[in-house]
């Protein structure tokens, strides 16, 4: 059951990515239906931090020398990130028409398409696996519990009051995190993936949903009130390590970790097979995405917005699937999602 329930928030994790993206163009601008997309924007934030809580869930619990992480996890993504960057460079110079050169070494350190950042941060995260597992599989829970009081605090509450003093008293543009900096504010999550599996923590589901529901509620009616009052969006309330967020995330994590569900053998291996593709339809969503709005005139603005993101969304996540799954069956594709 607890194998199903994380394949199941695997799934969950990856339709949140597709929601994310959808909902990124109408939360940039003002419009009608623009508490919407702060709505969506609450939800989808907690994406990444969810894939974070996984791995760490599935992979800070065994011991695992250097050489086996280097086979087994970074080298399984490595083989997709140099693929894909390769194909969204393509789909950049000859659909986009935007030609730039991207050589070897840039790629190093800046990802060919934005939402392939989250990748260089699994890699350096696998990378001091080994250091992590023998921590966590020997460290004291009181000593477990500091370092994530200390990851909360610099991270998360520290985070946010230095982006705030700089956006909005100082008036300062928010520079984007280096790869390193990204690795600090994750960690908490994947290292709090590790000690709830070791120490099987189990919050009631009710308390687990209630705080959800206000969590969330409270992100967003805090980035709609700092923007309103800000005359611009402000995603400083939505930042992945903000302290409402990281409630959102966790406790989202522990709702559907210990839920009850009645499956089907047929709807398991729809769970299962949908979250083996996940890391695929990662990769390929936002080709699908910006390729569907290219050629579909969607409105985002109007009162049926409420259903055409999560609609579009949903679309996305569908075509993605449908063509990883038709990828899967090419031997020589494979290892590419």
């Amino acid at each position: 059951m607890e194998n199903t329930n994380i394949k199941l928030i695997t799934l969950l994790a990856t339709f949140f990515v597709t929601l994310l993206s959808t909902v990124a163009t109408p939360f940039s601008y003002f419009h009608l239906a623009w508490s919407v997309s702060v709505a969506y924007e609450a939800i989808g934030r907690m994406a990444y931090p969810l894939f974070l809580l996984i791995a760490g869930y599935m992979s800070l619990h065994e011991d695992e020398s250097l050489i086996d992480t280097l086979k087994n996890r970074v080298v399984n993504l490595l083989i997709p990130l140099i693929s894909w960057s390769i194909v969204y460079q393509l789909y950049d110079y000859f659909i986009n028409g935007y030609n730039h050169s991207v050589s070897i070494f840039t790629l190093l350190s800046h990802p060919a398409y934005s939402h392939l950042w989250f990748i260089y941060t699994m890699i350096l995260l696998y990378l001091i696996t080994p250091m992590l597992n023998t921590f966590i599989q020997n460290g004291s829970r009181q000593r477990l519990n500091y370092i994530l009081i200390l990851w909360f605090t610099i991270a998360s509450v520290y985070m946010l009051f230095n982006n705030i003093k700089e956006s909005l008293l100082l008036g300062h543009s928010i520079s984007h995190p280096s790869n390193i900096d990204l690795v600090v504010y994750f960690s908490g999550y994947y290292i709090l993936g590790g000690v709830i599996h070791r120490f099987k923590i189990t919050p009631k589901i009710p308390i687990s949903a209630l705080i959800f529901v206000l969590s969330t509620v409270l992100t967003a009616i805090l980035t709609y009130s700092l923007s309103i009052s800000t005359f611009a969006p402000n995603q400083i309330f939505l930042d992945y390590s903000a302290p409402t967020l990281v409630i959102v995330s966790v406790s989202f994590f522990f709702m559907l970790l210990r839920l009850k569900i009645k499956l089907s053998n047929t709807q398991e291996k729809i769970i299962n097979t949908l979250s083996e593709y996940s890391m695929g339809i990662f990769f390929i969503h936002l080709l699908i995405l910006q390729s569907l709005l290219r050629y579909l005139n969607i409105n985002f603005e109007g009162q049926y917005s409420i259903l055409t993101i999560p609609a579009m969304a949903l679309l996305v996540y569908t075509l993605s699937t449908m063509i990883v799954t038709v990828i899967h069956l090419i031997p020589v594709l494979r290892k590419a999602v």
